[in-house]
């Protein structure tokens, strides 16, 4: 998972079946969480931001990427 990240312990409640599966087929909980909720943050990310992404987006194709001009060559 990279570095070392600081960890705090959680209590959550889990399908009884669901986590012996898990458990019978060497699937680590914490970990699959973690990837879980980091993939559920970005998509709220986006979803919360998709209007500022699609009128940058819109900007870039109009007018290029800022600084993207023969000018600012040096």
């Amino acid at each position: 998972m990279g570095t070392a990240k600081e960890k705090v312990r959680v209590n959550v409640y889990l399908d009884k079946t669901l986590t012996n599966d898990a458990k019978r087929l060497g699937i680590n909980l914490s970990n699959s969480l973690e990837l879980a909720l980091k993939s559920e943050l970005a998509k709220k990310w986006k979803e919360k931001n998709r209007e500022k992404i699609a009128t940058y987006n819109q900007r870039v194709a109009a007018k290029g990427l800022p600084f993207d001009d023969e000018d600012m060559c040096i």
